[in-house]
C-alpha cells in the first residue's frame, strides 16, 4: 500500500492542511508531504519495519501536524509584493503632484488634469485590488480568444474609430474615448504568454505559425501608431525568448520587424525629418528640430535644485511625453535623479518577481510585463533627455491618460495575483 492509499498518512496530511488558510497551494503541499513520507517510510521499511509501524514513525518523525500547518501557513500566507506596489505608489504621486502644479500655473490643457489624473489612479487602484484576488491562472485558457478579440478590436478602430493626428486609434464607448492601439500590447502579452508558454520553438512547423502570431498583430499596429508596434514589437520578441524560441527565429522575426519599420520611415517624409532633427537638431532650428533644442535648453538650465514655477519654455504635451522635462526643469537634477533610480528599482523588482514565480505562465506574464513597462520607461526618459527622437511614448504611472494608469493597474493587478501564487507551480488543476 502506498502513501496516498494509506489512511493515517492521508489523515496527517489533511490535518496539516487544515491549517493552511491559502487553498490554492494545498494541491502543492499534498504532493511534497506524500514524498517526503514516501522517503522516510521506505527508510524504516528497509530496516526490516513492518509497514504499519514504519507509517507512525514517519508521521511522529515529521512532527505535529498542527504544527507543520501552522509553520506553512506563515510560509504560504498570501500577500503582494509590497516593493512593487510602494515604487508604483510613489512614481503616481510623483505624477500627481506635477498634474497639480501645472494646472496651478496654467500650463496644462483647458480642464482639470489633476483631478482627472486622481480618479484614474483610483480606479486603477480598484482595478489592481480587484485582479489581485483574481487567479490570474484561468487567463491562460482564454488565450485564443484574447488574441482573436484584440486583432479584431483593432480592426474595428480602425475602421469607425475615433481620430487623432490622423489616425484612428481611439474607440468611443458610451462616454469614454478608449485608445485601443496604446493599451493592446498589454492584451496581446497576457495572450501570447498562454499561447507560448508550451510552444515547441524545434518544430519547423510550430516556428512559422509563431512567427505568423507574432507579426499579425503588429502588421495592425504599424499602420495606426509606429510607437505603439514598436513597444509590441519588443514585448513579442521578449516572449519569444522566454518561451524558448532559438537565436535565429529571433534575429528573423527582429529582422522582419526592422524592415518594416524602416519601410514605414522612409516612406514618410514627417517622419524622416523627425529622424533627421533628433541627429542634428540644428539643422531646421525652428522646424522640426525646435522641440529638441528646447529640450535640451529646459534639461541644461535646471540646475541641481531646479528653478521652481518660473517660466517654462514653450513646450507642447508637457502633461504627457514631457513630464520628465517638467519635474527635472521645476525640482532640478536632482528630482530627475531620484526618478530615473526608482524607475530601476521598479524595472529591476519585476525581473525579480520573473525569477521567483514557479509557473512557466506566470513567469511569461511578468516577463512581458516588464517589458512593456521598461520600453517605455526607458524610451521617455531618452527622449526628454534628448537621447532618443521624440514619440508620442508616455512616462508610466506619471503621465496624463486615463486608459495609460487604468491599465497599468491592470498589470500591476495581474502582477500581485501572481506573487501571490508564486510557489505554485503548476496551473493544470484549472483545466
Amino acid at each position: 500500500m502506498g502513501v496516498t492509499d494509506n489512511a493515517k498518512v492521508q489523515a496527517y496530511i489533511n490535518d496539516v492542511c487544515a491549517q493552511i488558510k491559502f487553498r490554492a497551494v494545498h494541491p502543492e503541499i499534498k504532493l511534497e508531504l506524500e514524498t517526503h513520507l514516501k522517503e522516510i517510510l521506505e527508510e524504516y521499511q528497509e530496516k526490516g519495519i513492518s509497514e504499519d509501524i514504519a507509517v507512525d514513525k514517519a508521521i511522529a518523525q515529521m512532527g505535529s501536524a498542527d504544527i507543520v500547518g501552522q509553520q506553512l501557513n506563515m510560509i504560504h500566507r498570501p500577500k503582494p509584493d509590497w516593493s512593487l506596489l510602494a515604487l508604483s505608489f510613489i512614481l503616481i504621486n510623483m505624477g500627481l503632484v506635477a498634474m497639480y502644479f501645472m494646472e496651478k500655473y496654467n500650463l496644462s490643457p483647458p480642464f482639470s488634469i489633476f483631478s482627472r489624473s486622481l480618479l484614474y489612479a483610483l480606479i486603477g487602484g480598484v482595478v489592481l485590488i480587484g485582479l489581485y484576488f483574481f487567479d490570474y491562472r484561468k487567463l491562460a485558457k482564454h488565450s485564443w480568444k484574447i488574441y482573436g478579440g484584440m486583432l479584431l478590436l483593432l480592426a474595428w478602430t480602425m475602421l469607425f474609430g475615433i481620430s487623432a493626428n490622423g489616425q484612428k486609434i481611439y474607440l468611443s464607448i458610451g462616454p469614454l474615448s478608449i485608445n485601443i492601439f496604446s493599451i493592446s500590447p498589454i492584451f496581446f502579452c497576457i495572450a501570447l504568454a498562454g499561447i507560448f508558454k508550451n510552444w515547441n520553438w524545434k518544430e519547423p512547423k510550430k516556428t512559422c505559425q509563431g512567427l505568423i502570431l507574432s507579426l499579425l498583430p503588429f502588421l495592425i499596429l504599424i499602420n495606426g501608431s509606429l510607437t505603439i508596434a514598436i513597444i509590441y514589437a519588443v514585448t513579442c520578441m521578449t516572449l519569444m525568448i522566454a518561451s524558448g524560441a532559438r537565436p535565429k527565429v529571433f534575429l528573423l522575426l527582429a529582422g522582419v520587424f526592422s524592415v518594416l519599420m524602416s519601410g514605414l520611415i522612409i516612406s514618410s517624409p514627417y517622419r524622416v525629418a523627425r529622424f533627421l532633427s533628433f541627429i542634428n537638431p540644428d539643422r531646421d532650428p525652428l522646424g522640426s528640430g525646435y522641440l529638441h533644442n528646447q529640450l535640451g535648453n529646459l534639461i541644461n538650465d535646471s540646475g541641481f535644485f531646479g528653478l521652481g514655477f518660473a517660466s517654462l519654455p514653450q513646450l507642447p504635451d508637457l502633461h504627457t511625453d514631457f513630464i520628465f522635462s517638467y519635474i527635472t526643469f521645476t525640482f532640478g537634477w536632482i528630482a530627475g535623479a531620484c526618478l530615473t533610480v526608482l524607475v530601476i528599482l521598479f524595472i529591476f523588482r519585476m525581473t525579480r518577481i520573473a525569477k521567483l514565480v514557479k509557473d512557466d505562465y506566470a513567469r511569461l506574464l511578468v516577463m512581458g510585463f516588464c517589458a512593456i513597462f521598461t520600453i517605455q520607461f526607458v524610451w521617455n526618459i531618452l527622449m526628454n533627455l534628448g537621447l532618443a527622437p521624440i514619440s508620442g511614448v508616455g512616462l508610466p504611472f506619471l503621465s496624463f491618460g486615463g486608459s495609460q494608469l487604468v491599465f497599468n493597474g491592470v498589470a500591476l493587478g495581474i502582477i500581485s495575483s501572481i506573487y501571490k501564487r508564486r510557489n505554485i507551480s503548476s496551473p493544470s488543476c484549472l483545466f
